[in-house]
């Protein structure tokens, strides 16, 4: 029975195909079509295999290259038509209202490569009509995963002592080679005319994130230290000139209100006839009189 249901549907499959060559508009340009979305869809299974992290650039290289040179020869099936004549290049993106493979082509390349910023790792040197496209790594790529490897190689080799969740040995020997790949990182992050690929951003963002909240490993305690004890020095050098300045700013203020007061307390009382000043009382007691003063300076009032 189960035999029979194969051979049925083979024998339906192959009349559908003999159809096809018949009513199919489009049949000449198929074998390209197919091939075509055999390339993407390689590309697609490796830029899902490696979406966590994201390593598109370094790991799906080759299905990249290969996709891009399907894409290339689809714009150029000038000689193959389908049965109206009609270019398959044209059937492909032009003879309909939508273009899947076009579609999937810009996603790929917009969406995937270059917001992955591939080229800032490397940079692909395209010859399709020779089918011979060159791949050139960027030279602080090459330099981070030496660095990179260089501390797994140490990580492997202590891998061992990692039993019972006990990560100080790999801590101790494997600091160097991890200082050195972060310094090299950092140098290259924190310069605002440079960066990495998103591979390379991801690969250090889980290296960090294993050493530091995995495995519990301290940064360069020697660095550390040697902070701290600028950090502290500074502080206490800020604090001390602020005192200074304000212990300084009251003494001199002080200083010069006791001058002040020396010098106003050695006046002389005022004397002589600007001193002898007419009673508010006398005034008003008579307001019709005046008051003069003779030569002798006493005062006499007029009525």
């Amino acid at each position: 029975m189960m035999f029979l249901l194969i051979y049925v549907s083979y024998l339906l499959l192959t009349v559908s195909e003999a159809f096809n060559e018949t009513w199919d508009l489009d049949e000449p340009c198929q074998i390209y079509i197919q091939r075509f979305a055999e390339a993407q869809a390689n590309m697609v299974r490796c830029a899902t295999n490696y979406t966590s992290p994201p390593k598109v650039c370094t790991n799906c290289i080759d299905q990249f290259i290969a996709f891009k040179q399907m894409e290339y020869d689809s714009h150029h099936l000038d000689n193959v038509t389908s049965l109206d004549n009609t270019t398959c290049s044209n059937v492909i993106y032009g003879n309909y209202l939508m273009s899947y493979s076009w579609e999937i082509s810009n996603s790929l390349t917009k969406n995937i490569w270059e917001k992955s910023r591939c080229s800032s790792c490397l940079e692909i040197n395209w010859d399709f009509m020779n089918r011979n496209s060159s791949i050139n790594y960027d030279e602080k790529t090459i330099q981070f995963q030496e660095s990179l490897f260089e501390w797994r190689d140490c990580v492997t080799n202590y891998s061992d002592t990692l039993v019972g969740g006990n990560s100080s040995t790999i801590c101790q020997s494997c600091e160097a080679p991890y200082d050195k790949l972060f310094e090299f990182y950092w140098k290259i992050y924190t310069d605002p005319g440079v960066e990495f690929c998103i591979d390379v951003e991801t690969t250090m963002n889980d290296t960090m994130h294993i050493w530091h909240n995995v495995w519990k490993c301290p940064d360069d305690t020697k660095n550390d230290r040697h902070k701290d004890i600028w950090m502290l020095g500074g502080t206490v050098i800020t604090f001390a000139i602020i005192l200074t300045m304000f212990y300084g700013g009251s003494y001199v203020q002080t200083e010069r209100a006791q001058e002040n007061l020396i010098r106003y307390s050695r006046i002389d009382a005022p004397r002589g006839q600007r001193s002898r000043l007419v009673s508010s009382s006398s005034f008003y007691s008579s307001p019709g009189t005046s008051v003069f003063t003779t030569a002798s300076g006493s005062a006499h009032s007029q009525g």
